[in-house]
């Protein structure tokens, strides 16, 4: 049995006595959830369904960062396929999901969130179908007052918000057509809205993606953010995968024995056009695991070729699959 280590590129730090509110507040069926996610992996269990969809509400963003691979691709000349998941098909998805077990859904991947028209109607869906965990990752900018309410009203659980220096100038170099005070004021306002609302939910997130320029500011982003937020996330930073095709990591062999990806036992992507991912890195949907729209991704997960990718990471092959060959975990 191969130990698997869950997400070997981040570290949290709580900063909150709210957390532990948030903590008292999930029911047993959420530390269910959370156990299954470490212990799949590690015992390389397959259940029925993905613990987890990472669902993309939109594909659309407001900003420029270098390091996002919307960006890179934009500055290649590539075109991007932009738009919305149309709310008819993410209630497909989730209501196959609840049929079969899903636990946890994101509501983010490549695009900003707060874009997307029916983000608080996703949200408050999926919780009254019975998910779990619902979240989402976003740069802050569109958190006004108003979506900020209508969020918490909805029973968002988890909110994720990308804010990568504790300086101003580095911070907008960063995020690219965002204000640093602006995003701050906003996140203020939400964790007082919360509070307010005298709900546990939904815990607030910090992080940044630590690269060269800002890897020196770690204590005093912890400084900046701790009387504000509730955790503060550390994320290392991998350049994307897929960014060039013909690109592979070379170490040696038994270096590359021992590795299985986690993702394998957690989680698949829906893109927002319905596109079936295997894993974060699968920004074009390489695989080939079909469409939501007229595909069962609860047969995709127990399907055959699901079955291939995770043989081979488990006889330590994993490099046979183009995807995984161009990936940054084995080496972390």
């Amino acid at each position: 049995m191969k130990y698997i280590k869950v997400n070997p590129t981040y570290t949290e730090v709580k900063v909150s006595d709210h957390n532990k509110k948030w903590e008292a507040a999930r029911l047993e069926e959420y530390w269910e959830y959370r156990r299954k996610w470490h212990e799949n992996p590690q015992k390389q269990i397959v259940g029925e369904f993905p613990l987890h969809l990472d669902i993309e509400s939109t594909r659309r963003c407001n900003l420029r960062c270098p390091m996002c691979p919307r960006t890179i691709k934009l500055e290649r000349g590539e075109k991007i396929e932009e738009g919305d998941m149309d709310f008819e098909l993410f209630k497909k998805v989730v209501d196959e999901g609840t049929d079969n077990g899903l636990c946890s859904i994101k509501l983010s991947y490549l695009g900003e969130p707060l874009i997307c028209k029916d983000l608080i109607k996703m949200v408050a869906y999926a919780k009254n179908k019975g998910i779990v965990d619902v979240m989402f990752n976003t740069n802050g900018v569109l958190l006004t007052k108003s979506m900020s309410k209508g969020l918490i009203d909805a029973g968002l659980d988890k909110l994720f918000i990308s804010f990568d220096s504790s300086l101003k100038e580095r911070y907008e170099k960063i995020r690219v057509g965002a204000s640093f005070e602006r995003v701050i004021e906003n996140v203020k306002n939400f964790v007082q809205l919360r509070n307010e609302s005298r709900s546990s939910s939904p815990i607030v997130r910090v992080s940044m993606v630590v690269m060269k320029e800002n890897k020196e500011e770690v204590l005093d982003y912890i400084k900046l953010w701790k009387s504000i937020v509730d955790l503060i996330g550390f994320v290392d930073y991998i350049n994307p995968q897929g960014m060039d095709k013909e690109k592979r990591y070379t170490v040696k062999r038994h270096q590359r024995s021992n590795f299985v990806c986690p993702q394998l036992y957690q989680r698949l992507f829906v893109h927002w056009d319905g596109k079936i991912g295997l894993c974060c890195t699968d920004y074009d949907a390489e695989c080939g695991f079909g469409n939501a729209k007229d595909t069962s991704i609860k047969d995709v997960w127990l399907g055959e070729k699901m079955r291939r990718i995770r043989e081979l990471h488990n006889k330590g092959e994993w490099h046979k699959v183009p995807l995984c060959a161009r990936c940054h975990l084995p080496y972390v």
